[in-house]
């Protein structure tokens, strides 16, 4: 009983809730419809950009999938077709109820009013829409301005289509120094990159060893330790230079000794000959005494003073004899050997004089090369010294010098550079032949590469190459070729000197060696650091005012430094050059979007 009186109850309820259904739906399709037909009214208030143009995020979409504007009786439905071909512009038109019309009725016309231009875009039917006369390049970022004409009615639409662009201001530019740079001709380089390595100047390069046996009593310089020439590496305690050191200065005192012997015979000889010209002046002795008064003569003397007086004496018992043989006093056997004893005594004084004067001369001439022999030998025994490294002080106060020092060595630098190896401890005995340092200039540095043989014929001595190293890089000349092909990797070694003042060039460090072939000019080239990727675009980012845009690029070749363009750009444009990834960054964080 009791659920055969509940079953009325439950059936007016079901019923109910069938009915409450029906009328919500009808209330909420009407609100729909009624909405829409706002939206798409005169009245509609949707996001406006700056100039009052909606942007495309507040229009309807038509049913093509584009953008549908609504005025009174007519509906225009604008879409970029992009599908397999370049971006067209297709528009779909109806009544106000959507009934299609006649095509060639309506006279459509839409603008596009990009940064730099104007395009004008006229329409023509093409089967059940009408078609743009001119493809929609990218980036489709414009103002849109839409010129319907129909029934002798205007239509007029204004919207906003923008992508890939950002508003920075100034100080923002100048904060992040972005720096802009003027588009236009540049001279593109066809170069090839080689690999190559920095190497020591062989030139520049010397295997320190110490001349001479020892043992090492104190290393003062160590591997990395920049020298200049004529600093000390190292001190050794040797036998052999203190020989040498001995030896020099014995042949020092030789010297002096000779020098002394030579000086006192060439007085001597000065001297004997001022007693032959005195003599044969034919004066008095006692003149002649009076003369020469504290003169050096030596035996010269002795011999010449007694035979120049028995000369005399001769030729006045002489003119004795003669003036009494004349007077008939003395007998004619006295008067001839008178005259012969003069003739005599003359004859030994002449002989005597030539004697003296050639023995003087002579004994001059071997007192001057004994003392040249001892000079020559002291020159000997200095150049030994300096071919063991001692400097020009060092040996001029060898005789001040303690013998307990004589054989202390000092290993100076013979150039200036950096010690690369060192072969020596405290204690160490060393030969005179160990290459106990290597030092090496690096102010200079060569840079080997292998080239192609067919490269070859493009490459010549004294070349310009640019050297590339890990963030440096520098240029230098081709200064060496190799006349040899390798056969295994058919190349041709080469090698280019560059400069190194700062040292930041290290030997060992592998590098690239860019080598120009030739080069040609464009009419138009980007800084290739300007270039940037969007979606799948190459593009730079071109400025007007504070607006910042992606220009979407085909590229032509490039050397690394430029770019050559071959469309997307113009002559005179000015676009970001340096840090352009942080536009890039701004545009990509930025609500634009690619809404076709």
């Amino acid at each position: 009983m009791k659920i055969k009186s509940l079953l009325p109850i439950i059936c007016f309820i079901a019923a109910g809730v069938y009915a409450g259904n029906i009328i919500l739906n009808t209330t909420q399709e009407s609100a729909q419809k009624s909405k829409q037909k706002s939206s798409s009214s005169e009245e509609n208030r949707g996001i406006q950009d700056s100039a009052g143009n909606d942007y495309t995020d507040s229009i309807l979409k038509g049913p093509n999938g584009g953008w549908l504007f609504t005025e009174k009786d007519l509906q225009v439905e604008v879409k970029i077709f992009e599908s397999g071909i370049p971006p067209e512009f297709r528009a779909f038109i109806t009544d106000g109820s959507g009934e299609s019309i006649s095509l060639d009725e309506v006279d459509l016309t839409i603008k596009l009013n990009r940064l730099d231009r104007i395009d004008t875009i006229q329409f023509k039917p093409m089967g059940k829409y009408l078609l743009g006369d001119k493809a929609i390049v990218e980036p489709h970022s414009f103002n849109v301005d839409i010129h319907a004409h129909w029934k002798e009615r205007q239509y007029e639409w204004k919207f906003s289509q923008i992508e890939a662009r950002a508003e920075l201001t100034e100080a923002a530019v100048k904060n992040a120094n972005i720096t802009i740079k003027k588009a236009g001709p540049a001279r593109i380089k066809n170069k090839i990159n080689l690999p190559g390595e920095i190497n020591l100047n062989e030139g520049k390069v010397v295997h320190i060893v110490p001349r001479l046996d020892g043992v090492v009593k104190k290393a003062l310089k160590h591997s990395g330790d920049t020298v200049v020439p004529g600093d000390i590496l190292a001190t050794i305690e040797s036998r052999e230079l203190a020989d040498a050191k001995i030896n020099y200065l014995a042949k020092s005192q030789q010297v002096d000794l000779s020098k002394s012997d030579f000086d006192r015979e060439t007085v001597l000889f000065k001297n004997t000959q001022e007693l032959l010209n005195l003599l044969h002046k034919k004066i008095d002795l006692e003149d002649v005494y009076q003369e020469l008064k504290g003169l050096q003569i030596g035996k010269s003397r002795e011999l010449l003073i007694p035979a120049y007086a028995k000369m005399k004496l001769a030729k006045s018992v002489y003119l004795r004899e003669k003036n009494l043989f004349a007077k008939g006093i003395s007998s004619e056997s006295e008067y001839l050997q008178a005259e012969e004893n003069l003739k005599s005594s003359e004859a030994k004084y002449l002989a005597l004089r030539e004697k003296i004067d050639y023995d003087g001369n002579w004994a001059v001439r071997q007192k001057k090369r004994n003392f040249d022999i001892e000079v020559l030998n002291l020159q000997t025994a200095r150049q030994k010294l300096f071919a063991l490294g001692l400097v020009d002080k060092e040996i001029e106060n060898l005789p001040q010098q303690d013998e307990q020092n004589f054989s202390k060595y000092k290993l100076r630098s013979p150039l200036g550079g950096i010690i690369i190896q060192k072969h020596l401890t405290t204690g160490e005995a060393v030969k005179s032949d160990d290459a106990v340092f290597l030092l090496a200039d690096l102010s200079e540095v060569w840079v080997n590469m292998a080239i192609p043989v067919m490269d070859i014929k493009s490459v010549k001595l004294g070349q310009t190459v640019t050297v590339k190293g890990n963030e440096i890089q520098t240029r230098g000349k081709l200064t060496y070729l190799d006349s040899i092909v390798d056969r295994k990797s058919r190349t041709i070694n080469g090698r280019v000197v560059i400069s190194n003042p700062k040292l930041k060039w290290r030997p060992g460090t592998f590098v690239t060696v860019e080598l120009l072939l030739d080069e040609r000019k464009v009419p138009l080239a980007v800084s290739a650091k300007a270039i940037q990727t969007i979606r799948d675009w190459s593009v730079v980012f071109v400025k007007y005012g504070n607006l910042f845009e992606a220009r979407p690029l085909q590229l032509g070749k490039s050397d690394g430094q430029w770019v050559e363009i071959l469309k997307g750009l113009s002559v005179g444009e000015h676009y970001v050059e340096e840090n352009s990834f942080l536009v890039k960054a701004e545009i990509e964080k930025s609500s634009a979007t690619h809404d076709h």
